[in-house]
C-alpha cells in the first residue's frame, strides 16, 4: 500500500482536527502497531500516523 505525503498526519495535527488531548492520543498508541499504523522518528521528534492509524486512534473508546 502506497501512502502519499499529504495523507500522513502527526499527533499534533490529529489533536487539532479531532479535539482529542495529546496525552490521550499518546496513551492510545499502545493499541496500534508501530511500523504499520505509526512511526516514531526519535526522541522529541514527531510521530507520523498513516491514514489507517488515524482512523484507529480516533475510533478507540475513551478510557473510564
Amino acid at each position: 500500500m502506497k501512502v502519499e505525503l499529504r495523507e500522513i498526519y502527526t499527533i499534533g495535527e490529529v489533536e487539532e482536527l479531532y479535539n482529542i488531548p495529546r496525552q490521550t492520543l499518546h496513551s492510545r498508541l499502545k493499541n496500534l502497531t508501530e511500523g504499520i499504523d505509526f512511526r516514531k522518528l526519535g526522541i522529541r521528534m514527531p510521530i507520523l500516523l498513516t491514514p489507517d492509524g488515524v482512523e484507529k486512534l480516533i475510533s478507540l473508546p475513551k478510557a473510564n
